[in-house]
């Protein structure tokens, strides 16, 4: 009865092991904040980010950006890279996302220009990936990330990836709100970004400016 038991327990160990095993582990520097994966948002980038994530095995788009202080004069500021987008292609890995170090206000402007990235597996081999950067125009603290993702996927550019339509999906044209955005705080979160995206500079301004005297 004992050699039935480790019969059938010994394959759904295996089984077991597969599945632990079947993904792909991301990690990036600190600075390496992830902000979309996989098209969706990650939660506000200016706020927090993520640096080790988990991913499925095969294609995968990430949405980076590196955040870092670095000096200029003596001064300290903070640096915020254009976004970067990647693509690549693993199974049953770990990751590893590097970049050169910054430390000049001058460094972080040459990256900007042409950011050189790095991307490795546990035994330090080059990981091939197609790498874009988002255009950086606009208040940055209110861009929607998921949706910029959304249209560069809809260009066909060498980082995108085939979109799958999920639900609830708001255009940035958007002028009505539905029940279900009206009951679910997230819902109503996608529609505020999207109509603010939608906004002229001039009447992002407004508006700004009307929620500050109205807080």
């Amino acid at each position: 009865m004992k050699k039935k038991i480790i019969c059938c327990v010994l394959p759904l160990v295996s089984l077991f092991s597969n599945i632990a095993y079947a993904e792909v582990k991301l990690q990036s520097a600190k600075e390496m904040n992830a902000i979309v994966v996989n098209g969706k948002a990650e939660g506000w980038s200016f706020i927090q980010g993520t640096n080790n994530i988990i991913l499925p095995d095969g294609e995968n788009q990430v949405l980076f950006q590196m955040g870092q202080i670095v000096l200029e004069d003596a001064t300290r500021k903070k640096f915020n890279s254009i976004p970067l987008l990647i693509k690549f292609e693993s199974k049953d890995s770990n990751l590893i996302l590097t970049y050169p170090k910054i430390r000049t206000l001058d460094q972080a402007k040459a990256f900007d220009k042409l950011p050189k990235i790095t991307l490795k597996n546990r035994n330090g081999e080059n990981v091939e990936f197609e790498l874009n950067q988002l255009d950086n125009n606009g208040l940055q603290n209110f861009r929607d990330y998921e949706r910029e993702v959304s249209d560069y996927n809809r260009t066909g550019g060498i980082a995108s990836v085939k979109q799958v339509l999920t639900e609830p999906q708001l255009s940035n044209k958007a002028v009505f709100i539905k029940k279900d955005v009206q009951s679910s705080p997230e819902a109503k979160m996608i529609f505020l970004k999207n109509a603010f995206t939608s906004l002229s500079l001039q009447e992002r301004q407004d508006f700004m400016s009307w929620g500050l005297k109205n807080l």
